[in-house]
């Protein structure tokens, strides 16, 4: 069981159509197990900045893929990141809003 959040790789993927850098944690079964992202490019702000785990996205990542197995299926994963992203920044500005 302490195996599944012993991360095994890391990526740091550039997203262009979205204009962020994504941080990206797999386990030794390549399933996602970190997630964080920030807008822009500047890829040195990235590096020391926005490379860990936001708990907080990651657990939101997770109920996604719960909720939204057919999205899922239809998007490559980063496409479905992204869309997580988006909705998770939006939730959390709702929120603090409102």
């Amino acid at each position: 069981m302490k195996d599944k959040f012993k991360i095994i790789k890391v990526e740091h993927v550039w997203s262009d159509s979205e204009d962020r850098w994504i941080y990206i944690e797999y386990n030794e079964q390549y399933k996602i197990i970190g997630l964080n992202f920030m807008q822009g490019s500047a890829y040195d702000h990235f590096k020391a900045k926005w490379c860990y785990n936001d708990k907080g996205l990651t657990e939101f990542y997770r109920t996604m893929i719960d909720t939204f197995t057919i999205e899922e299926a239809s998007s490559d994963t980063i496409e479905f990141i992204n869309k997580v992203m988006w909705a998770y920044h939006a939730a959390i500005s709702y929120k603090d809003q409102y």
